[in-house]
């Protein structure tokens, strides 16, 4: 009788593992609705308590960033009608679309278990904290949901070689980088490596998308909208009690190393993570946030390797564990997190 029991909860075990990854995404969506409604209780109790960066963007800040970022956020601050919940509402709407797209970049890049893979996504620690979460206002970050659209919009059609695919994949990176800076230090890398390699079609294609992207968008505004002067300055100027070459040195060195060590053999989207993590190693010392290097995690999942496996046996679960570079960038997530609260302790 005994043994029929706990046979009988092994296969209950097993069929509640069995549908693990719909468990996580269910959870990984959950909480992100959950913490939408959080933010809405507490600033109801506290109706003093700000609104943390969806405040700064929806009030003063917008005249910090690109014009096609203000446009996007112009036009949602248009579709709040002058209410600043319902403009966190659609942060918080960016931040679920966001995540959802990511999916299709799973399928794109034809990884096994995607809705696994997925659902390690949603329930990253570190992505989270990010993007997500804070107990103290609104942990949304609008403009960098409108960047990671478009990048992963831009990874999408990265692993597809119909011509087409080629020419969306530059114009939504070029998007991206209009969006935020962050991948800009690519267009170095990438000109470098078609040169190299002489593959002048992709060049072509690189070239006739993105550099028409960046003039209109990034280069054209600096002699006719004086704010963005700004933009450079703030960003400098945040950083200015740390000096120039410690902050410029490690963006050195990546560049240079990465040119010399790596680059023959890498390929565009690891060009475009590295590219990713050399700027926000300049960014660091001028906002102490780790968030410059969530990049790491987009290519710790997009990168299929299996490390190795084991068997585990506690009686009553016995099971082959694989692990994999979805299951390591999930717990080496807890890494980011830890830093990022040691950095909130001793900073902030």
């Amino acid at each position: 009788m005994e043994n029929d029991v706990v046979i009988e909860e092994k296969k209950v075990l097993d069929k509640i593992l069995a549908k693990k990854a719909l468990i996580f995404i269910f959870l990984g969506i959950t909480a992100r609705i959950i913490m939408l409604f959080y933010y809405y209780c507490i600033h109801i109790l506290d109706p003093q308590r700000g609104w943390g960066d969806v405040q700064l963007n929806y009030t003063k800040n917008w005249g910090l960033y690109p014009m096609l970022t203000q446009g996007f956020i112009f036009a949602f601050m248009f579709l709040s009608f002058g209410r600043i919940e319902i403009f966190a509402f659609w942060a918080f709407f960016w931040d679920l679309l966001t995540c959802l797209i990511f999916y299709f970049v799973l399928k794109s890049f034809n990884i096994k278990n995607k809705d696994y893979a997925f659902s390690l996504f949603l329930i990253n620690p570190f992505f989270f904290l990010n993007n997500s979460f804070s107990l103290e206002n609104c942990g949304y970050h609008i403009t960098d949901a409108f960047f990671f659209f478009f990048f992963f919009m831009a990874l999408i059609y990265y692993p597809r070689k119909e011509l087409y695919a080629r020419y969306l994949f530059y114009i939504f990176l070029g998007l991206s980088m209009c969006i935020k800076f962050y991948p800009i230090p690519a267009i170095g890398f990438l000109f470098i490596k078609f040169l190299y390699e002489k593959d002048w079609k992709e060049l072509k294609i690189f070239l006739i998308t993105i550099i028409p992207l960046l003039l209109l968008l990034l280069i054209f505004p600096l002699f006719f909208l004086t704010y963005h002067y700004q933009i450079l300055i703030e960003w400098n100027d945040r950083g200015s009690y740390v000096p120039i070459y410690i902050r410029v040195l490690p963006f050195i060195c990546i560049f240079i190393l990465f040119l010399l060590f790596r680059l023959k053999n890498s390929d565009v989207f690891e060009i475009i993570i590295i590219s990713i993590v050399a700027l926000g190693t300049y960014l660091f010392f001028s906002w102490f946030f780790l968030r410059w290097f969530q990049s790491i995690i987009f290519y710790g999942i997009l990168k299929e390797r299996e490390f190795f496996k084991f068997k585990l046996n506690l009686g009553f679960l016995q099971r082959e564990i694989n692990v994999n570079n979805h299951l390591l960038t999930f717990y080496l997530s807890f890494i980011g997190v830890f830093l990022s609260f040691l950095i909130i302790i001793f900073w902030f």
